[in-house]
């Protein structure tokens, strides 16, 4: 009985680490994933609710594909990077009456999350 209590205990713990993050969103008999880019958005979704830019991220890449934020010497000379500034944008489409708010957030014009928003 004991070795259940924990399990009980520890059950709802579990569900509360739980995100709301999806990775695709039904628009009617449509469906965008993560990776679609903004024009498939709009043609899937039509126009949504409210629409804003977020800031910017800043991506930084080497041309021998990896990722870092320095730049670093080798025995040729100077290895060179690609710094680019990134526009972040949020969508938000309410559903209907009962449903949760998506909101769709964009790295430049990529689809990257989906996030619920509160009830409606």
């Amino acid at each position: 009985m004991r070795g259940l209590s924990r399990v009980v205990l520890v059950f709802p713990l579990m569900l509360g680490t739980l995100t709301a993050v999806a990775d695709s969103m039904r628009c009617g008999r449509y469906v965008v994933n993560t990776g679609d880019v903004q024009s498939v958005v709009l043609d899937r979704c039509g126009e949504p609710q409210w629409a804003w830019q977020d800031g910017f991220i800043e991506e930084v890449v080497r041309f021998n594909g990896y990722y870092s934020t320095q730049t670093y010497i080798s025995q040729t000379g100077y290895k060179t990077e690609t710094r680019r500034v990134i526009p972040v944008y949020k969508w938000e489409y309410n559903l209907g009456r009962g449903t949760l708010l998506k909101i769709l957030i964009f790295h430049g014009d990529t689809l990257v999350g989906i996030v619920d928003g509160p009830r409606q």
